[in-house]
């Protein structure tokens, strides 16, 4: 049985799971701006918030694939890339295996 946590260390946590979200998306940066180096450090982060409810919410890595395929071609314009999307939705679900323990 997981412990009761208070709204503190809630609001922790779950500030914790969505930084390490966006880090992992900054890894994935499908339009190439090297967020924090030559783009915007935020450039991909506020798609970490759904992404992480999405995990939390018993998606499957299949399921952040196609999500991160969807932000790439749909909210981004850029072409297909699901080996990519797979690669990274894979670095997701490992990232947020702290919380699952």
């Amino acid at each position: 049985m997981m412990p009761v946590l208070n709204s503190k260390t809630r609001k922790r946590q779950a500030t914790a799971q969505i930084r390490a979200v966006e880090a992992v998306l900054r890894c994935w940066d499908p339009i190439g701006v090297e967020p924090g180096i030559s783009g915007p450090a935020d450039e991909y982060d506020s798609y970490a918030p759904h992404i992480v409810s999405m995990v939390l919410g018993g998606a499957s890595s299949r399921d952040v694939a196609v999500h991160l395929a969807k932000l790439r071609a749909q909210s981004i314009g850029l072409s297909a890339d699901l080996a990519s999307d797979e690669a990274f939705a894979l670095e997701v679900i490992e990232v947020l295996r702290p919380w699952f323990a």
